[in-house]
């Protein structure tokens, strides 16, 4: 394992840490939240991301800045938060729940992605022996899918086509 995955992986144990006591769950998503759901690390990942409720957003914040995360300005703070954590970067979108049990990211850029009943249901999986959540399968491909025609989206890269094919063979 690189220095970078190493490091990755000490600041998602970090954010586990400083968000469990407080009980805000906090989901893995993108390649993270997909090597979380295999249980294995499967590649390089230029970053770490998580999921966290609205309604837990500044609290979450707070905490991880209590930790020693370093909070930066530069993401829509109706949307996301973006950290550094001994040079490694992270970020926690915030998502609200709907009557009909989906998820939706309403305000902001991406207020057009929806995610379907379940996306953040599922209880923890185990990274690197770490318990961890992450978004479930059915989530992460949704948001995978609808990703190019948001308002905001662009065309899939040659990772995401990857991971799609990876997500629909483990939703089967």
């Amino acid at each position: 394992m690189d220095e970078k995955t190493a490091g990755q992986l000490r600041v998602i144990r970090k954010v586990v840490a400083a968000l469990r006591p407080a009980d805000i769950p906090a989901w893995l998503f993108g390649g993270w939240g997909l090597d979380a759901r295999i249980g294995r690390i499967t590649r390089e990942h230029g970053d770490v991301e998580f999921w966290v409720e609205r309604v837990h957003a500044e609290r979450s914040k707070a905490l991880l800045v209590e930790a020693g995360a370093t909070a930066l300005p530069t993401q829509p703070p109706e949307e996301a938060c973006e950290y550094a954590w001994d040079d490694v970067s992270f970020s926690t979108a915030y998502f609200d729940r709907q009557s009909d049990g989906s998820f939706s990211q309403p305000r902001g850029r991406f207020s057009d992605w929806l995610f379907p009943p379940g996306s953040f249901d599922e209880g923890p999986v185990t990274l690197d022996d770490t318990p961890v959540l992450a978004m479930s399968v059915s989530g992460m491909l949704a948001m995978k899918e609808q990703f190019p025609s948001l308002r905001n989206g662009r065309p899939w890269r040659q990772k995401d086509i990857t991971d799609m094919e990876i997500l629909r063979g483990l939703a089967s």
